[in-house]
C-alpha cells in the first residue's frame, strides 16, 4: 500500500486582519498566485521553456458583505500587514476528522476602493484588490513558502532560491 496522504476538506471558518486588527470574519479571501516568468532555451533536440527563479506581480483580494467600518479600514493607500487565518477540515488515515489551522501573512497596498452594487433586498458585496509585496503561507505551523521580491526572498519548502543567486553576486 502506498503512503497515506491526509484528506483535506472544506474551510470551516476564516478571519482577516490589517495591522493586527480584525477587519473581516467569514469573508472570501483570494490569496495570490505565485507565478514565474519563463525563458526559452535552444536545446540540441528543440526548444524547452523553463521557469526563472523570479516572481511576477502578485495580487490578493478580500470579499466582504455589507458596508461597514472594517471595509473602510482595509482601504488606506499605504503598505500594511494583512493576515488571513482559516481552519480547514482534515481526515487522517484512521478516518478521524480534525481541524487544521492555516495562516497567510501578506504585506500589501490596496489597489483602490471597490465598486459596490446595490440591489433592493440583497446585501451589497465588495471585493478589494491588494497589490502584494510579501507573501508567507503556513499550514499546521509549517512554512510552505515565503515570497518577497523586494528583499529578495524566494523560499519554498525551506530552500531559498533568491539567496543562492544573491550569494553569487
Amino acid at each position: 500500500m502506498a503512503g497515506w496522504i491526509d484528506l483535506k476538506g472544506p474551510v470551516l471558518a476564516d478571519t482577516f486582519y490589517r495591522n493586527g486588527k480584525l477587519v473581516g470574519r467569514e469573508v472570501t479571501i483570494k490569496l495570490p498566485a505565485v507565478t514565474f516568468p519563463t525563458n526559452d532555451y535552444d536545446a540540441p533536440g528543440g526548444v524547452i521553456t523553463l521557469p526563472m527563479p523570479r516572481v511576477q506581480a502578485m495580487e490578493a483580494s478580500i470579499g466582504k458583505k455589507g458596508l461597514d467600518a472594517e471595509l473602510a479600514a482595509i482601504l488606506p493607500l499605504e503598505s500594511a500587514k494583512y493576515e488571513a487565518r482559516w481552519v480547514q477540515n482534515v481526515v487522517d488515515e484512521e478516518g478521524i476528522s480534525k481541524p487544521e489551522g492555516c495562516k497567510a501573512f501578506l504585506r500589501c497596498v490596496p489597489k483602490g476602493a471597490p465598486g459596490i452594487e446595490l440591489t433592493p433586498g440583497n446585501v451589497s458585496e465588495s471585493e478589494i484588490a491588494l497589490a502584494v509585496v510579501r507573501y508567507e503561507l503556513f499550514v499546521a505551523g509549517k512554512e510552505y513558502w515565503c515570497v518577497a521580491p523586494l528583499v529578495p526572498i524566494l523560499r519554498f519548502n525551506g530552500t531559498d532560491y533568491a539567496k543562492s543567486i544573491q550569494s553569487l553576486l
